[in-house]
């Protein structure tokens, strides 16, 4: 315990250091760190911590030194449309759509559509159930193939804020049946989803400005893995980005994720851009 909390002190002091002395030449040294996920999270701490007048240049910057060196791995761009709306106090209707493109924007490969109902204990707390529809398309010497996904999924979602800040907790349950050589496997997967906002130039109550967004998501196979990768671990989800407020209905934002997935033949690693828009009504 002793020992962590050391290292705790020391990664502190670190970052309150290099955020009075960030400069862009430090930046591209923390995202050339052999682990790059871990240079990049540690970079965005430092952008975090920085002045004011910093935070917006640094975060720029940081996006485009990932998009520099993610041309080694996959490339893809998604779009991501996420709506709520109030049905009563205590009822809103869920629903996502989200387009992505295969490696190197090539072509169109998956469509997901989500849906679904959730019931507010309070503004912090609430619970939700629906349904996932997800189709991919993959293609192979001009032969385009396709594959559908049913989900039923449950989650808990925790809103809170910390000053200014917003913090969000998602734990959600799903049910999937994956059509495999005509047949449908079914598996159950258990994902847990974390996200830090900061406003950077906004107002007071940050109903209107400019933020950025730091968020991890991690997906584990909890039944019939053998029917899946033959692993517990399945998908993890790192994503940083810049957005702006528009109103409390409306944000809009642009980022990179670090998309690590792991499948039968070995782990697969690509390099997501992706647009989000978010409005509730």
């Amino acid at each position: 315990m002793l020992y962590l909390a050391a290292v705790a002190s020391h990664t502190c002091t670190f970052c309150f250091i290099c955020s009075h002395f960030f400069t862009p030449g430090l930046l591209s040294a923390l995202i050339k760190l052999p682990n790059k996920v871990f240079g990049i999270l540690i970079a965005y701490i430092i952008i975090i911590m920085s002045t004011n007048k910093n935070k917006t240049i640094l975060s720029v910057l940081l996006l485009s030194y990932i998009s520099v060196y993610s041309q080694s791995q996959q490339n893809s761009g998604w779009l991501f449309i996420s709506h709520t709306q109030q049905l009563t106090k205590r009822f809103d209707a869920l629903a996502d759509v989200q387009v992505r493109s295969g490696d190197r924007l090539a072509q169109f490969k998956t469509l997901l559509l989500r849906g679904g109902v959730r019931y507010n204990f309070n503004k912090k707390h609430s619970v939700a159930t629906g349904y996932t529809y997800k189709g991919d398309w993959t293609y192979e010497e001009s032969k385009r193939s396709y594959s559908p996904e049913n989900r039923i999924f449950e989650q808990y979602l925790l809103n809170t804020k910390i000053s200014r800040n917003e913090f969000t907790f998602q734990y959600r349950q799903e049910q999937r049946f994956v059509k495999d050589m005509g047949k449908n496997q079914f598996s159950q997967r258990s994902r847990a989803f974390v996200s830090f906002q900061f406003p950077l130039v906004a107002n007071v109550d940050f109903s209107k400005g400019l933020y950025t967004t730091l968020q991890d998501e991690i997906f584990l196979n909890t039944q019939h893995k053998e029917r899946v990768n033959n692993s517990l671990f399945d998908q993890n989800r790192p994503f940083v980005s810049v957005g702006y407020r528009w109103s409390k209905k409306l944000d809009t934002e642009i980022g990179y994720m670090y998309w690590l997935k792991r499948e039968t033949e070995g782990d697969v690693q690509t390099s997501v851009f992706q647009v989000m828009i978010t409005t509730q009504l």
